[in-house]
């Protein structure tokens, strides 16, 4: 069976001559696209034939809409950490949309999938700009939304587009995350319901749980207002499942090496060999945050109130160690800092102790530096919540 979005023919506008590659938006795209293929882990977290690492830049060869947005991203990125052309990225960007808005116009190129993973790469773009704009649009989310929405229903496991739909998913998990509200993707039933499964599977199909998982205890946390695609699950359940998914996991995902914390230490060190380990147990211990903190049974008045309540926060502050002491540890999978920089945004305020607070804004700003991750405003608003004296604040 073909997937959704095999390349259209020939004559599709996205098909352009080897001499229009080479200048596109005026310049040589050689080392943004040798960029990209370090950047594409990002996306191939749990994807085992790394299809925006090999087939994307393939395709970029002969696609224009795939190569700009390869090259907007990267620039983007080289710009923010090294001496780069700072508005290169901007003329990829401009490239990439007057060959993408109109081919989404049309039905027969809509569901094309270099379409849907040129929207992914750019939804990458949209959140480093958020720096310089200091707005998220979400336009490109949306844009997600629409092609899972439209052409959702045939996406089939192992292609580009099933690919695609899991980096869009976790990228749906960090808004929401960010935002404190329900996932608002649609979700491709076949996908998710076989990773609802905890039957034996490869490591990387547990990981996918994991994020199916995630996105199922947000929507518990966060509202009413998600797609009536998407099942509605009881606290107990989510709990329930959260435990078995821990207790059935292989053993392969038994850390390579782990150091509980010093005294001096904030966060333990753990170490993995996969980028799906590091994923699936991010995600995991992310779902498990917030199921801690909504706890339904959680006394809300009364002489156990007080005790429950720091129950509760020793358990949220071991977790947010945790996933950050596996983000750290594992740094040669960037994802593992953005998961661990969500935790620190929803969870951060909970920390009381000096040393503590300053090694949690150290993930945020290392992320930033490193990765042109948008942290700044998250800690501002840590700093604020500690009672912190921001006007000192560099």
């Amino acid at each position: 069976m073909r997937s959704t979005a095999q390349s259209t023919s020939q004559a599709s506008p996205q098909h352009v001559s080897h001499h229009h590659r080479l200048s596109a938006s005026g310049g040589s795209p050689r080392s943004p696209t040798d960029r990209f293929i370090n950047l594409a882990i990002w996306l191939d977290l749990c994807e085992p034939a790394q299809q925006f690492g090999t087939i994307v830049p393939k395709r970029a060869a002969t696609c224009t809409v795939l190569l700009n947005a390869i090259l907007a991203l990267s620039s983007k990125h080289l710009a923010h950490i090294g001496n780069f052309d700072r508005y290169a990225s901007d003329r990829y960007h401009q490239e990439c949309l007057n060959v993408l808005i109109p081919m989404l116009s049309h039905e027969d190129t809509a569901a094309d999938e270099n379409l849907f993973a040129a929207t992914i790469i750019l939804r990458v773009w949209e959140e480093m700009e958020f720096k310089h704009s200091g707005f998220d649009s979400q336009g490109y989310l949306l844009g997600i939304h629409a092609f899972v929405h439209g052409h959702g229903h045939k996406i089939v496991p192992n292609t580009l587009s099933a690919a695609a739909f899991w980096v869009g998913l976790r990228q749906e998990i960090y808004t929401a995350t960010i935002n404190q509200q329900p996932v608002k993707a649609p979700l491709v039933l076949s996908l998710a319901d076989s990773a609802r499964g905890l039957s034996p599977a490869e490591d990387h199909d547990w990981a996918n749980r994991a994020v199916i998982h995630c996105v199922d205890v947000l929507n518990f946390c966060f509202g009413e207002t998600v797609s009536t695609l998407s099942p509605r699950f009881s606290w107990d359940e989510l709990s329930s499942w959260n435990k078995q998914w821990s207790a059935r996991l292989p053993d392969s995902f038994t850390p390579t090496y782990f150091k509980e914390r010093g005294p001096g230490d904030a966060f333990p060190e753990i170490w993995h060999h996969s980028s799906w380990h590091v994923t699936g147990l991010q995600h995991h211990i992310l779902a498990e945050l917030f199921l801690v903190s909504f706890d339904p049974k959680i006394p809300r008045i009364g002489r156990q109130r007080l005790e429950a309540a720091k129950n509760v926060n020793d358990r949220v502050c071991a977790l947010v160690r945790e996933v950050c002491g596996i983000g750290l540890g594992n740094q040669w999978t960037p994802p593992g800092m953005f998961t661990a920089c969500m935790a620190i945004t929803a969870f951060g305020d909970r920390f009381h102790e000096r040393r503590d607070q300053e090694a949690l804004l150290d993930m945020l700003r290392r992320t930033e530096k490193d990765h042109a991750r948008p942290t700044e405003a998250v800690q501002q608003q840590l700093m604020r919540s500690w009672g912190w004296d921001t006007s000192q604040m560099t």
